[in-house]
């Protein structure tokens, strides 16, 4: 079957209701489709990155829609042979109901491509979407809901890590703008504390702390030499701004 051509700006978007409750349906049943768009293939007689050639609708938006009958792994079991040449198909969380007009209309399965075998293979970014009839949606009871499947294939894109500098040359900050950048927070901090020129030498007492301090540096004020205080054996001086304590 040849590719379908859309018209521009036309886009093929369908919700899961629409692709179980109308596509898969109708596919199931035995009804007519308005516009054959989906292609029927054995989707696991290829890998994911050859699927794209076999869609009718090619598209821009990584993904493709697909009918593909369900094999069997066994004989007499209900698990489908999800697996390729090159790798398999891994389902990945719960199955979650399809509802349609306030009834379950199927089952959405998520899978993942894992490249090699089982179980040494190697995750991809290849997605895969398996929607199911739900029995009740047969016309005729006679197990059909089982012999298709609907698929939606897309390929996520790659987790973009932030790279962090390797070496100092790739730093942003030099040693200059990290010590400008220390010298403009302490003066910043000294203003606050000495905004209003005060000492008292009584305050505070240098038992308090382990390492006594002989006297206020004049480099943290902005003030004149003579108001800073100088502190005797054993004196603490601070100029602290009433506000700190509430």
């Amino acid at each position: 079957m040849a590719p379908v051509a859309l018209p521009p700006g036309f886009r093929f978007h369908p919700t899961d209701e629409e692709l179980v409750a109308y596509y898969l349906s109708r596919k199931i049943n035995g009804h007519k489709i308005d516009l054959e768009i989906i292609p029927e293939i054995d989707l696991y007689q290829f890998e994911p990155w050859e699927l794209p050639s076999k869609s009718l609708l090619p598209s821009n938006d990584l993904e493709w829609y697909y009918f593909s009958p369900r094999d069997r792994k066994y004989p007499n079991g209900s698990r489908t042979n999800r697996a390729t040449k090159a790798g398999y198909w891994k389902s990945t969380g719960k199955d979650r109901k399809v509802n349609s007009e306030m009834r379950a209309v199927g089952m959405k399965k998520t899978l993942v491509y894992y490249q090699g075998r089982a179980p040494n293979g190697h995750r991809t970014d290849w997605v895969m979407h398996e929607y199911r009839l739900d029995e009740a949606e047969c016309e005729i009871n006679s197990g059909l809901q089982d012999a298709y499947a609907l698929c939606r294939v897309f390929k996520k894109s790659p987790t973009t890590i932030p790279k962090f500098p390797s070496s100092p040359q790739e730093n942003t900050f030099t040693n200059i703008d990290i010590l400008q950048m220390s010298s403009d927070h302490d003066q910043s901090s000294s203003i606050d504390i000495y905004s209003e020129g005060r000492c008292d030498d009584n305050l505070v007492d240098s038992s308090d702390f382990s390492v006594p301090i002989e006297r206020c540096s004049t480099s943290l004020t902005h003030g004149p030499s003579s108001s800073i205080c100088e502190a005797g054996d054993g004196q603490w001086m601070q100029y602290l701004n009433e506000d700190e304590f509430y």
